[in-house]
């Protein structure tokens, strides 16, 4: 991928030298700045919710989460440790909530919790599905994107959004139950 993005970066700086050489610099700098801005923006966003995740977490609100969460958890899931279900629902609240890059880092501990081999399980497939599609009620990123960016409305994307997600959410689970079957049953 990396050859792809340095190809695709080669080819559009040698098509603006040839097009117009004297707004090389200034395109580079202006993009850079913009890419920064919106890094630093986002940034912040995530700074605050980790925050009010980290502090849910050392009032048990992520075990109480996880009780709201537990049969959908089960269905999607299967039998999971106490410990993973937790990252799971901190994970699954995450992206109800619109803020994905939030929500990878418990996906990721959720992983680690679970995953034991090199190969794909039908956890770690039903996660990676559900925290791609995730269902967001609220996709704060992206209203805070459109605000940053002087959106008269940010707040439009919301059933837009939902009903995209619900949609590509239901297409995936289902692809994942029809590739791995049915979670198993403890013993």
């Amino acid at each position: 991928m990396n050859i792809v993005w340095t190809a695709v970066t080669v080819a559009a700086l040698i098509a603006l030298t040839i097009t117009n050489p004297q707004s090389i610099l200034t395109v580079c700098l202006d993009s850079s700045a913009q890419a920064l801005k919106t890094a630093l923006e986002l940034t912040a966003v995530y700074c605050l919710w980790l925050g009010i995740f980290r502090i849910a977490e050392e009032c048990k609100l992520v075990e109480k989460l996880s009780k709201c969460f537990t049969k959908l958890n089960k269905w999607l899931y299967g039998n999971i440790s106490e410990v993973a279900s937790n990252y799971v629902s901190l994970n699954l609240a995450s992206n109800l909530l619109g803020i994905g890059n939030a929500a990878t880092p418990s996906a990721i501990a959720a992983i680690r919790e679970v995953e034991h081999d090199e190969k794909l399980s039908r956890f770690g497939a039903m996660l990676f599905v559900v925290n791609a599609t995730s269902v967001q009620l609220l996709p704060t990123t992206v209203i805070g994107l459109r605000a940053s960016l002087g959106s008269a409305s940010p707040s439009d994307i919301i059933l837009p959004n939902l009903i995209a997600t619900v949609i590509t959410s239901v297409i995936g689970v289902a692809l994942v139950f029809i590739a791995y079957g049915k979670p198993k049953k403890a013993n």
